[in-house]
């Protein structure tokens, strides 16, 4: 490998981890950090090629992301605010700016792409700011959410347009080559999401080989890309087409936990490299113009997105979130500034003055959702808006049962993590207690019987991040985990306390040994199965011999207290712990423990039930009476030799 290569790349890395571990502490947004990262390792770093190569694949994985979380199920939740508000609010934006420009002399062209760039809004940084401010299922967040949407699909139909606005001309005699690539790309989209992507990923996720999957994802969003790219259409909306194929498969949502690491990682180079690019004494030598035009177009975006609120009868409290929220340029437009620069539609300094003017916009909106309120206090004094402050209040209740879906959403709910027996008797106690529940599984066959049952269930894993979103772990009251695969528990508690830190977590294990490891991940309570199922039997037989109720009540409590640390203390000691099972004997006739030959099978004694006392045995000489009950542990083919000599006897 090229040592100067893998030089620099160290020098970025390690620079960006002191940059974001300071902007950390300072709560400060990482996108901002990663700017400042690259405008630092400006004055060190000359040659940016080998970084920009690298970070276009951040852009790619982006748009493949938008592609992959546009449902027509999420869509149709908020398609009033995605197509009326996101329409509004991007026209208004564009038309605004272009005029602008327009009358100060800007060609007409560039002018409206100018307009454009400034229309977008930062998608990373809006919904890092809704979810850390719980603003996701309000109506500030639906309308937010639904003008992400439109503006995240517009931008791919501007990256088509601006050619054009460029001025390249269609000429007629490669209308038939265009031709070609329209209808290759239908093909590719008919047949990819008719039949092959679907085909695909469900014989991937059969083998339940995680990297067999994640490859062939990988493959599809690149193959895509390629194919896309080799028809002359371009990469990007080949990537989006690539998230669109999988989007309405049911393996969305873990494909989504799948790509973020690689989508994280990229764009966060992509955003170094932007800031790489920008001239530190450009911006000292024009810094009163520059700070000016950013106050503009904050007050621009504000502007028309808080004309697209009253036009959508909005309360004014709301408006002002979301004008806000929306009132700073998205990473989308240095994808475009990029483009614009290939066609002639922005100089070198234009494009330096507007990349410095769009991180300050950025900058400036975690500072401004913070005063909200205070804003809205002031508009509601003034004249005209006092008079206006209800309006959508009552417009908007009169809308609501247009949208039932968002009356809808999964709340103080249960999520159920694995639909194996125990699952699924959850899953229908559930039902039947009219408790609100969703499942996850990793095996598709399971998933598509269930949902065939009625069952609300979708395919991925636990611990994926995106995978507990989509099931609502943010509002749900409660998580059981009940998935065979123990490898994966403290990784699923891991992210589901770290989703929701007041979540409930309840874990079945089959062995003792991670009945701590799984308490310290964030469980609040924790089942074994090896000594549940002992617990079990033992009410069963109490049962049977017509125990009392609540001596066996207070027997069972003592076994289970402390995390089971009754029983775990006879057994922590053993190395081959995750082999042995706890089992328990009747004691019809007065007897010594010695007289049950525990030593010829290799058993151990733990302890002895008596009425309603646990008590520690001293030696195998320990005198037993009728009706005591001896638990025991052993090997599994142990424990049953014993008891087919015991039935001999």
């Amino acid at each position: 490998m090229d040592l100067q290569l893998l030089e620099m790349i160290s020098i970025v890395l390690i620079t960006a981890v002191i940059v974001l571990l300071i902007f950390n502490k300072l709560k400060l947004p990482s996108m901002i950090g990663l700017f400042l990262t690259g405008i630092i390792l400006g004055f060190f770093i000359k040659s940016t090629t080998a970084i920009s190569a690298i970070s276009e694949l951040g852009v790619i994985f982006l748009l493949f992301i938008i592609g992959l979380e546009f449902s027509a199920e999420k869509f149709s939740a908020i398609k009033h605010y995605a197509l009326i508000g996101g329409l509004l609010q991007v026209v208004l934006t564009t038309l605004i700016v272009a005029l602008i420009a327009f009358a100060v002399g800007v060609p007409i062209n560039q002018a409206i792409f100018m307009g454009f760039l400034v229309c977008f809004s930062s998608t990373a940084i809006v919904m890092k700011i809704m979810q850390k401010k719980g603003l996701n299922h309000t109506l500030k967040g639906k309308v937010t959410l639904g003008i992400l949407i439109f503006q995240d699909l517009a931008v791919i139909v501007v990256l088509l347009l601006t050619p054009i606005l460029g001025g390249m001309t269609i000429d007629l005699s490669s209308l038939p080559s265009l031709l070609i690539s329209v209808v290759g790309l239908i093909i590719v989209i008919a047949v990819g999401g008719i039949w092959a992507v679907p085909k695909a990923l469900e014989e991937a996720a059969s083998t339940k080989n995680r990297d067999l999957f994640m490859l062939l994802i990988l493959f599809i969003c690149l193959g895509t890309t390629y194919i896309t790219t080799r028809l002359g259409i371009g990469p990007e909306l080949g990537a989006f087409i690539a998230g669109l194929l999988i989007s309405n498969t049911e393996y969305s949502h873990q494909t989504l936990g799948y790509i973020q690491p690689f989508q994280d990682v990229f764009m966060s180079l992509f955003l170094i490299s932007i800031g790489l690019m920008i001239n530190v004494e450009y911006f000292l030598y024009n810094i009163v113009i520059i700070l000016l035009l950013a106050a503009c177009i904050i007050l621009i975006k504000f502007i028309a997105t808080f004309i697209t609120g009253r036009i959508l009868h909005l309360k004014i409290p709301d408006i002002v979130g979301i004008s806000i929220l929306l009132s700073q340029i998205g990473e989308f437009s240095f994808v475009l500034a990029t483009e614009g620069m290939k066609y002639g539609l922005l100089t070198a300094d234009m494009f330096t003055g507007f990349l410095t003017i769009s991180i300050i916009t950025m900058s400036a909106t975690p500072f401004f959702k913070d005063h909200m309120d205070k804003i809205s206090e002031i508009l509601e004094k003034l004249p005209y808006f006092k008079d206006h402050t209800h309006d959508g209040e009552i417009n908007f209740t009169n809308r609501r049962s247009e949208y039932p879906e968002l009356e809808s959403e999964l709340n103080n709910h249960v999520i159920i993590v694995g639909l194996g027996l125990t699952g699924k008797n959850i899953a229908f106690s559930c039902e039947h207690m009219n408790v609100p529940y969703v499942c996850v599984d990793y095996d598709p066959i399971v998933v598509e019987r269930e949902k065939l049952s009625g069952v609300p269930v979708i395919y991925g894993d636990g611990f994926s991040e995106s995978v507990l979103k989509e099931l609502k772990v943010t509002s749900a009251n409660c998580l059981i985990v009940t998935t065979s695969n123990q490898d994966h528990l403290e990784a699923i508690v891991d992210a589901a306390k770290r989703l929701n830190p007041n979540i409930h977590v309840i874990v079945r294990t089959r062995y003792v040994k991670n009945v701590d490891k799984l308490y310290d991940a964030g469980a609040d309570e924790v089942i074994p199965e090896e000594f549940e199922t002992s617990i079990i039997m033992f009410r069963l037989v109490m049962d049977y011999y017509n125990k009392d109720m609540g001596e066996i009540n207070t027997v069972l409590q003592e076994l289970r207290g402390e995390r089971y640390q009754t029983l775990r203390k006879f057994t922590l000691a053993e190395p081959d712990m995750e082999n042995q099972i706890l089992e328990s004997v009747y004691v019809e006739d007065e007897k010594t423990l010695d007289d049950f030959d525990f030593d010829k099978y290799d058993l151990s004694a733990i302890s002895v039930i008596r009425d309603d006392d646990m008590m520690q045995i001293d030696g195998d000489n320990f005198y037993l009476e009728e009706d005591d009950m001896v638990l025991f542990r052993g090997n599994k083919d142990n424990v049953e030799e014993f008891f087919n000599q015991t039935d001999k006897m």
